[in-house]
């Protein structure tokens, strides 16, 4: 593969750290969801990641690698320190 090529292919996913994704983020996502929105918001991390679709409050999960693929853009960060679960 040619450096050219690589760096092409690079540029797609540094949109996002891999390492550094936080529940709270606010994403874009390169394709929109059916009913037209477009922005996420993470709140599930692991394996795969849980994102919440703002248009219509559908939520899905999906793959981390998957996930970092798709990312367009980071709108905005959630907090440092994860809120604590509520009983």
């Amino acid at each position: 593969m040619a450096l050219s090529q690589r760096l092409r292919i690079d540029d797609c996913n540094m949109s996002i750290d891999p390492t550094d994704i936080r529940i709270g983020d606010l994403v874009r996502m390169r394709k929109p969801h059916p009913c037209g929105g477009t922005d996420w918001r993470v709140v599930r991390l692991g394996t795969d990641i849980g994102i919440v679709c703002l248009t219509c409050e559908r939520k899905v999960l999906t793959p981390r690698g998957k996930f970092i693929k798709q990312v367009k853009v980071q709108l905005e960060r959630g907090p440092d320190i994860p809120p604590l679960p509520t009983s």
